[in-house]
């Protein structure tokens, strides 16, 4: 028997060293708070050349990925418009990204008409974007700072978001 708990033990501690050291999205960098937020190009909706997020470095970044049929997207709206008023004028740059789930680019360009909103939204048909920062949810929101560090990252539109750009805006 004692053989036996010897075993136990030497298998539960070589399965808590495994799990210290295993991380499922080691391979996908750059989507966690404290990581260098991956470079990507969308189009605009409404048309344009295509926006890369490396363009504002230098800038704090919100990037919001949302959708038109989204229930808690849609209730934000006002919030990141005030937002998007605030900080805007200090320089944040504001890139909302419209998923290509369940929504078309004219149907995403009426609601923004619509609903008069003043920040840029991207275009991201296929997905691609969405994938490379693992939204398995939305509205998921980043704020990204001057060096393109993510800084926040929730599903919500949360004091602490806030508290985030805040702190972005004071540095410059």
């Amino acid at each position: 028997m004692n053989g036996v708990k010897r075993v136990v033990f030497v298998l539960f501690v070589l399965s808590i060293c495994f799990s210290m050291s295993f991380n499922p999205f080691k391979s996908e960098e750059g989507v966690f708070v404290g990581q260098q937020a991956p470079d990507f190009k969308l189009k605009p909706i409404g048309g344009g050349d295509p926006i890369s997020l490396s363009k504002y470095r230098g800038k704090p970044v919100v990037i919001v990925f949302w959708a038109i049929w989204c229930g808690p997207c849609r209730k934000e709206l006002p919030d990141l418009k005030a937002l998007y008023e605030k900080y805007s004028q200090k320089g944040v740059v504001f890139l909302t990204v419209a998923v290509g789930w369940r929504q078309t680019e004219e149907m995403i360009s009426k609601f923004q008409a619509d609903n008069k909103l003043p920040y840029t939204i991207l275009w991201d048909k296929d997905n691609e974007v969405s994938e490379k920062y693992l939204v398995r949810s939305i509205p998921t929101n980043f704020v990204i700072d001057h060096d393109g560090i993510i800084r926040f990252r929730d599903f919500a539109l949360t004091p602490q978001m806030k508290d985030a750009i805040d702190s972005l805006v004071v540095q410059k």
